[in-house]
């Protein structure tokens, strides 16, 4: 059951690679395969034991980056739904045609926020002020692959400054780090970094403050999605639990740990 599933999730959660659990350890034949964003742990926990109780129906979570999640999906079997952080990697699996046609869904919206350690001394009352701040890094989750690194770099590269972007003024102190959560643990170790992470990370932590919330709008729109994998062993349930996580419930679910409505 999920419940006993959690238990072991956190521990590797908190105890191996950050923001990645292995997947060998944990999917299992038999249950509903879900295939989860990191981020979305405290969520996808909640709609796990509300389908596993509607359906009487063992839900098996692999939680991870987005990134590596699907990567895992293009290599093998083993997944039936797939919780993207972002749109990005629902379109990568698409095109590969391991993602059924038709079943995507815009689940969650987030916001990125700066965040500095509690006792920094440092104050940004915008983004145009990381150019001229006096900070060490900018810890980013990898903005090559990450969702939360992809848009944290995309909101700077669309703010004008002095003829180049704020992303090119400040790209040589960016700590690039496994996830989100991984760079939030970064700020919380020192005061000279800064962050960019999403706003439901950053109100889990006792040892950040936030400096700057960004707009959703533009590169920082961000959205959670959900899709049906193709060839997966059990597509009726996975449709239900997409209409569970895409409804009113599943909005529930996430207001409760500080989604929101996915950005119009």
């Amino acid at each position: 059951m999920f419940a006993a599933f959690r238990s072991l999730a956190l521990v590797a959660l908190a105890f191996l690679a950050p923001g990645c659990v292995d997947r060998g350890a944990e999917v299992a034949a038999g249950g509903l395969r879900v295939f989860a964003a990191a981020s979305l742990i405290d969520v996808v926990g909640e709609l796990a034991v509300a389908f596993e109780r509607r359906e009487a129906a063992d839900v098996e979570l692999n939680l991870a980056g987005s990134n590596t999640l699907a990567q895992q999906i293009l290599s093998a079997p083993g997944a039936d739904v797939f919780l993207s952080a972002d749109l990005h990697w629902v379109e990568v699996l698409e095109r590969a045609g391991r993602v059924a046609v038709g079943s995507r869904r815009a689940l969650l919206g987030n916001r990125l926020v700066l965040v500095a350690a509690s006792d920094a001394e440092i104050r940004i009352g915008r983004p145009e002020e990381l150019a001229g701040a006096d900070f060490s890094y900018l810890a980013l989750a990898d903005p090559a692959a990450v969702p939360a690194g992809r848009y944290a770099r995309g909101a700077l590269e669309e703010i004008a400054l002095d003829g180049a972007t704020l992303w090119q003024r400040v790209a040589d102190r960016v700590a690039p780090a496994l996830d989100a959560r991984a760079a939030l643990a970064l700020v919380e170790s020192d005061p000279a970094i800064l962050g960019i992470v999403y706003k439901t990370d950053a109100r889990q932590s006792g040892r950040v403050r936030v400096l700057y919330e960004f707009p959703p709008a533009g590169a920082a729109r961000v959205t959670y999605y959900g899709a049906l994998v193709e060839d997966g062993g059990r597509p009726d349930l996975g449709r239900r639990f997409l209409d569970l996580a895409a409804g009113p419930e599943g909005r529930r679910i996430g207001e409760r740990h500080g989604f929101g409505a996915p950005p119009a």
